[in-house]
């Protein structure tokens, strides 16, 4: 019997963000060349659906079935601009190539368009340090991605990734592991209709859902393995935000009725690398109904969430990313 621990395995991704060809052809090894910083060492795991069938008398069970499988894997890490860069390129979808400017590069990220439902699948190899041959794993969907962040606190992230089936990753090498500072509250802005909360802010959240299907629309022939990973036709997003204050504030009015307001959440400092999620159109009501209360002291905030909404011909979400990157995001 061998047993590993959780700190000897690893989830390796390219740092670049290539993507695969299409759904069935996995990337190269060569391509995966990055650690990427699970602080929950998270085994992956799969979603299976099965089918019970009973015996001739119709009361005891004869056989289960396999009719379909999905893997899955939950990451968490303390958030870099680049790695929340690279993961909102997978999850969003769509990046133009890069513009150069005062030696930095700017990457425009929109969303999928309507008609598009398949996000970039990617490929990631899981393993232990020491242990049997990694897996490869093919067709790497990102689900949902959260970051979020709290007065004096670190930004931390949490991705979910499905994928088609994981095969022999013969002959990887695994990449060295690379410190990385990662960003902290004070690294984050925030803008409400053009203006900054610089000195109010206490608490900042993006979260950003796929909502992947992965029941029978992710099987198109007889086979247990998943031939897309297709997200559904609503996908949800959300800025949330504490600021200080009490219900006498215009924020708190404005989140009472409801009001439609521009946001921006920038994660990393100008002159720095950055994202700035960017919705020109967001719905913003209170968190919870009221006031929150925050610290030893118990000071009021205002909660809110933001929802962004279409904007003309727009999707709801955008981000901008500035980093040192001169290639573009999603290249095969």
């Amino acid at each position: 019997m061998t047993v590993k621990r959780a700190a000897a395995s690893f989830l390796a991704f390219s740092s670049t963000g290539k993507r695969q060809s299409d759904f069935e052809t996995a990337m190269s090894l060569v391509a995966i060349n990055a650690l990427l910083p699970d602080t929950a060492k998270t085994f992956y795991r799969k979603e299976q659906t099965r089918f019970d069938v009973p015996d001739c008398t119709g009361q005891e069970l004869y056989k289960r079935i396999l009719l379909g499988e999905v893997g899955d894997i939950s990451v968490q890490f303390f958030a870099t601009a680049k790695l929340l860069t690279l993961l909102a390129a997978y999850g969003m979808g769509v990046v133009a190539a890069p513009t150069l400017a005062d030696g930095e590069y700017t990457h425009e990220i929109a969303e999928l368009p309507d008609d598009e439902f398949q996000p970039p699948p990617f490929s990631m190899v899981f393993g232990f340090k020491g242990g049997a041959t990694p897996l490869l794993l093919r067709g790497c969907t990102l689900n949902s991605l959260t970051a979020t962040s709290a007065a004096r606190q670190p930004v931390t992230g949490q991705a979910n990734i499905k994928f088609a089936e994981g095969v022999a990753a013969t002959g990887f090498v695994v990449p060295a592991c690379v410190n990385e500072m990662p960003l902290f509250f004070g690294d984050c802005g925030l803008t409400v209709a053009g203006v900054s909360q610089a000195g109010l802010l206490r608490s900042v959240a993006l979260s950003y859902n796929n909502k992947l299907l992965t029941d029978d629309h992710a099987h198109t022939d007889e086979g247990v393995v998943a031939t897309r990973l297709e997200r559904d036709n609503q996908r949800e997003r959300s800025v949330s935000y504490a600021i200080l204050g009490d219900n006498s504030d215009q924020a708190y009015a404005d989140a009472e009725t409801g009001a439609e307001k521009a946001v921006a959440l920038t994660f990393g400092k100008s002159g720095a690398a950055r994202i700035i999620f960017n919705a020109p159109r967001a719905h913003h009501v209170l968190d919870g109904g009221g006031l929150r209360k925050d610290g030893r002291a118990g000071e009021t905030n205002i909660a809110v969430v933001a929802t962004p909404l279409i904007d003309g011909a727009n999707q709801p979400l955008r981000a901008t990313a500035v980093n040192n990157q001169s290639t573009a995001y999603l290249l095969t």
